[in-house]
């Protein structure tokens, strides 16, 4: 009995193909101190990565910019820990302006981000979130092509004080 070789050229291709694998994309991704904000679980792990290096700050930039009264809750989360363990989050107005001409988008970003410290005991038994003891983080803003202020970055700083250079 002849084979035809139409059947050896795909069994062929299925046997390559049985033996490829899809790599693990968790471990590809190398600790940088600038990470995309992109709202999946995957992002947690960057950062928690990130934090965990000797990086003296880890800026969190946008794909798309945010209103600084809709931040989202996966940062909330982690700036909401960086105040839990102690540390400051400072809000930067957008450059050249002293002050925010709508005071209620830093007093509306600042109750978000006490709205994600109220529920911090969701997620504190959560160790991803413990690389945020020693931080400090800053919210800066800018202002749009439309005039409105929205989320430039966040940026992780190692604080330097007594306390944290104890431990």
């Amino acid at each position: 009995m002849k084979t035809h070789p139409f059947f050896i050229l795909v069994s062929l291709i299925l046997l390559v193909c049985s033996c490829s694998s899809t790599p693990d994309i968790s471990k590809l991704s190398e600790p940088t101190n600038q990470l995309s904000f992109v709202d999946i679980g995957k992002f947690d792990t960057d950062l928690s990565n990130s934090l965990s290096q000797k990086f003296e700050s880890v800026n969190i930039v946008f794909y798309e910019k945010v209103s600084p009264n809709q931040m989202p809750a996966r940062l909330q989360k982690w700036v909401s820990s960086v105040e839990q363990s102690g540390g400051q989050v400072s809000v930067e107005p957008p450059p050249g302006e002293l002050a925010p001409k709508d005071p209620f988008t830093v007093i509306g970003l600042l109750s978000s981000i006490i709205g994600g410290a109220k529920n911090f005991a969701e997620f504190k038994t959560n160790r991803a979130y413990d690389v945020a003891k020693g931080r400090d983080a800053v919210i800066s803003l800018e202002r749009n092509t439309k005039g409105e202020v929205v989320v430039a970055k966040i940026q992780f700083t190692k604080r330097h004080n007594a306390d944290s250079d104890k431990k």
